[in-house]
């Protein structure tokens, strides 16, 4: 018996995410003719393995904010570090005084203060706000405009994980509802991973991570 649908990780089991190749999963999951009716991916987003960095185990969330800085460092916030371990290092320093632990990982409901923090850090007046309740513009609204995110789910294939949402693909099909996946960085390899929004019915959070005006010195 298939536990899984073409284009989809096996250990996925025909849930929401692990999809590897999306054409071939739209038209297995949903039969067939899909056609890309539009797509954006932000590009600049650094891919990186949480297992890299300490506490590699639990540590998706603060890896996930690190790749966001590591973009805005190169969106001209000059005073980001440049080295992604500096980055980490300084969002493992804020995380742990706001309950982020090596054997739980990072309490979604801390991620926005974590963040907020993490910009005055670098003398910026940027800021984290996290959304436990969301509809499909609440992400296009951070896609369009190049900002990436930091998606927390709480079950299913990233349960109790963090991914960096980067962009999407929509798929259309005539007298059909669109399929929507989003593009992600899973923390867990480099290749861009897909989520099926069409399936995206569980608990998690999304955080976004709200640069400040460039215009604006850095304090």
């Amino acid at each position: 018996m298939e536990h899984h649908y073409a284009g989809q990780l096996e250990v996925a089991k025909k849930g929401y995410a692990g999809i590897v190749d999306p054409m071939a999963y739209v038209n297995d999951r949903y039969h067939g003719h899909w056609t890309i009716k539009t797509e954006k991916r932000i590009e600049g987003v650094p891919a990186l393995l949480q297992k890299a960095f300490n506490g590699g185990k639990n540590n998706c969330t603060l890896t996930s904010m690190t790749a966001v800085f590591r973009y805005y460092r190169d969106q001209g916030y000059d005073q980001i570090p440049e080295d992604v371990f500096e980055i980490q290092q300084d969002a493992r320093e804020i995380a742990l005084a706001h309950q982020f632990k090596d054997e739980k990982g990072t309490p979604p409901t801390r991620i926005a203060t974590i963040v907020t923090k993490l910009w005055a850090h670098y003398g910026y007046d940027g800021r984290g706000s996290s959304r436990y309740l969301w509809k499909w513009s609440t992400f296009k609204r951070e896609l369009a405009a190049d900002r990436p995110f930091i998606l927390n789910m709480a079950n299913g294939f990233y349960k109790n994980h963090s991914v960096t949402g980067i962009g999407y693909i929509i798929f259309r099909k005539p007298g059909f509802p669109d399929v929507i996946l989003l593009e992600v960085l899973d923390n867990r390899v480099r290749d861009v991973r897909y989520i099926d929004f069409n399936e995206f019915n569980f608990w998690g959070s999304i955080t976004r991570v709200h640069p400040p005006k460039l215009d604006v010195q850095p304090k």
